[in-house]
């Protein structure tokens, strides 16, 4: 779902429709039922007002399998994250179908939704290296849910339908405005509501790419403000095989949600009719305030050419946003981001990675959703590959750098210390997890201790994001594995 976190502490998207048409008798039903969708606690699998935090690592070893892969989930309290209440899953847990085997990686590419309507977010978790036959059909990767409930995740149930063969990134939203979590794949889109055999309301075809294209990422929002959920796509070559042509090809895709579904997919393109370069991630929130979702996306590529390195200025190493508008995306007017930006600290170096992740939210609560850019690759203090992460303001007419603020393991407050490729920043997250309207950080180091991964958690407040009460956590914490387990470089998918 879309990227902002000013929303009110509801449980149940059924709920909110229903309080505010008691209130409101004169408006259309359907209208709020999209609107309590955009609108309600995102990620909230035991119902309590505060959201929740869950992390795979799917690279890590289960029951002496390596590459089985685990998610570990921490729920939200008035105080923060709740270590306490940690939980970890595998497919050897009571409940979770399949068993760990090397190579499932169970934990990948996560994503969070009310598939059932019960008013509890369910997870959504692939294996993306499971091989397994149904019905005599053998198939590679697998989608699990695990369903929410008063108590939190538990249970499982493998997804029967056509996004679980052929594995690619799935993700949640309601894309035909009835009020329902979808869920949508790169050749189908299942509706919901879902039963508790995984089965969806319908189906609908779709496709998420034009071309022999891989698909990078995926973000779901509501860009043109109708209530109905959006999709963009961030494409890429297969293979890039001229050294010199690295950044080619990385494209936006727009597919329009509609009350018959998603509408094929658009190339964005800029006021030249150029498309749009893309780049590696992407996440959408409303950055300007006028409530629509726009399109943030990060492009940490540096090209090399067969004479040596290029300036990266000239090639990646930023981030882009592309504004919403009633019409859809804005992309004729592309804004650009970068560490040279007034505003933004440090500078622009090749391998920093600057924008390698993204996350949208609104950290100070002022109504308009702030960029957080991972850059794992930053050098400081001779150390190598340590990584920060940058919080760029939103405002009125779009983000211009002005009041940006870096954030590393060596930062007064912040638990550790910045060694050499801990790669802090490579995965983000924002969630309200002590539900006062303003977006907490999470951010993952997968190369911290030598590939055991960990967890940053940030606290927001009316200044922003604050070092003041973060906390971190790793393998010890939840008594896993810790064998290049990459811990924190999986979040969900937003």
């Amino acid at each position: 779902m879309s990227e902002s976190v000013v929303v009110p502490r509801v449980r149940s998207a059924v709920a909110v429709a229903v309080a505010v048409l008691a209130a409101m008798a004169t408006v259309s039903p359907l209208a709020h039922a999209r609107d309590s969708v955009v609108k309600s606690v995102r990620q909230d699998f035991n119902g309590d007002g505060y959201e929740d935090l869950a992390t795979g690592a799917p690279y890590a070893s289960v029951g002496g399998q390596p590459g089985a892969g685990y998610v570990a989930v921490v729920y939200g309290s008035a105080h923060g994250l709740n270590l306490a209440s940690k939980k970890v899953f595998t497919q050897a847990t009571a409940g979770v179908p399949g068993a760990p085997e090397a190579g499932d990686a169970f934990g990948a590419h996560l994503v969070a939704g009310d598939l059932d309507g019960d008013g509890y977010t369910d997870l959504v978790v692939p294996a993306a290296g499971e091989r397994w036959t149904r019905d005599g059909v053998a198939r590679e990767g697998s989608v699990t849910v695990l369903w929410g409930g008063r108590r939190g995740l538990s249970g499982g149930t493998l997804l029967p339908g056509a996004l679980v063969d052929g594995f690619a990134r799935v993700v949640v939203g309601d894309f035909d405005g009835d009020g329902h979590a979808d869920l949508a794949g790169p050749s189908e889109v299942e509706f919901g509501p879902f039963g508790r055999g995984g089965v969806p309301a319908r189906e609908q075809g779709v496709s998420f790419t034009d071309g022999d294209v891989r698909v990078l990422d995926v973000a779901v929002g509501d860009v043109d403000g109708d209530g109905i959920s959006d999709v963009v796509v961030l494409t890429g070559p297969f293979d890039w095989d001229d050294p010199g042509d690295e950044n080619s090809g990385h494209n936006l895709l727009y597919l329009h949600g509609s009350s018959s579904g998603l509408a094929p997919l658009t190339r964005l393109k800029d006021g030249a009719g150029r498309d749009i370069e893309g780049g590696e991630s992407l996440a959408l929130g409303d950055v300007n305030g006028d409530g629509r979702d726009d399109i943030v996306f990060g492009r940490p590529f540096v090209a090399h050419s067969g004479e040596g390195a290029v300036d990266p200025s000239e090639y990646g190493e930023r981030v882009g946003v592309v504004l919403g508008t009633t019409r859809g995306p804005r992309a004729a007017e592309p804004l650009t981001l970068d560490q040279d930006t007034p505003g933004v600290p440090g500078v622009v170096e090749a391998g920093d990675r600057f924008g390698a992740d993204v996350a949208v939210g609104d950290v100070n609560g002022d109504g308009y959703a702030d960029i957080v850019a991972g850059s794992p690759g930053e050098d400081f203090s001779g150390i190598r590959d340590a990584g920060t992460v940058t919080v760029i303001p939103g405002r009125s007419g779009g983000p211009t750098g002005v009041g940006s603020k870096a954030f590393s393991q060596n930062t007064s407050g912040v638990p550790g210390t910045a060694e050499r490729s801990d790669r802090f920043g490579e995965a983000l997250t924002l969630l309200d997890l002590d539900g006062d309207h303003r977006a907490d950080l999470v951010v993952g180091a997968p190369g911290e201790n030598s590939g055991a991964g960990g967890v940053w958690a940030f606290r927001s407040a009316a200044s922003g994001i604050t070092a003041a009460g973060s906390l971190s956590f790793g393998a010890g914490r939840l008594g896993t594995d810790p064998r290049l387990a990459g811990l924190g470089g999986e979040f969900t998918d937003r």
